[in-house]
């Protein structure tokens, strides 16, 4: 209607989301948010089955953005000590585990839970279903063709949980390499 603004302050402050003015912060808060949405999503989708199939697109775009963000993330906050820029230009999932697997390397980390693969299977399976990240926004490309579906249905309760997997796994890198820039001489 004539004269709405969607991006308003509220009188109350308490009824206001906050929108972190530095980067860093909002780059930490985004990675949990779209985690989250997909996560309460799914919860909602649990508990309320006919949504599934609208949700399933949203909740599929979410955590392929958690997992995008979560790469760069690494490479940004851990990558300069190693010689490793941070990769802002790019949508490909494939890529940036390459750039994230090279920063494990470089940090000369193992893996004793042998971790790294299972992840990496997560990562290409994310890639393979949704290369460009467009695939779970829009039916089509921008020349109009369809986008390819890979699947015809998921098990949405299983992808959170490995969704909520891949978190553990992408928090233990943080603390871990945190851990190691600091015994850095």
């Amino acid at each position: 209607m004539e004269g709405d603004t969607p991006f308003v302050e509220a009188e109350n402050p308490t009824e206001n989301a906050l929108i972190a003015k530095d980067d860093f912060t909002r780059l930490v808060l985004m990675i949990d948010g779209y985690k989250r949405s997909a996560d309460i999503a799914v919860a909602h989708c649990a508990e309320q089955p006919a949504d599934r199939d609208f949700l399933v697109y949203p909740i599929i775009f979410n955590y392929r953005q958690f997992i995008e963000l979560s790469l760069k993330y690494q490479l940004a906050t851990h990558g300069g000590q190693v010689g490793i820029d941070a990769n802002w230009k790019t949508h490909s999932l494939d890529r940036l585990w390459e750039d994230f697997t090279t920063l494990l390397d470089r940090y000369g980390t193992s893996d004793p839970d042998e971790a790294d693969p299972v992840v990496a299977s997560v990562v290409a399976q994310f890639a393979k279903i949704d290369p460009k990240s467009d695939a779970y926004r829009y039916p089509v490309d921008q020349k109009g063709n369809p986008l390819p579906i890979t699947f015809a249905a998921t098990h949405l309760a299983n992808l959170a949980d490995v969704m909520q997997a891949v978190a553990g796994y992408f928090s233990g890198c943080d603390g871990y390499l945190s851990d190691l820039h600091t015994a850095m001489p």
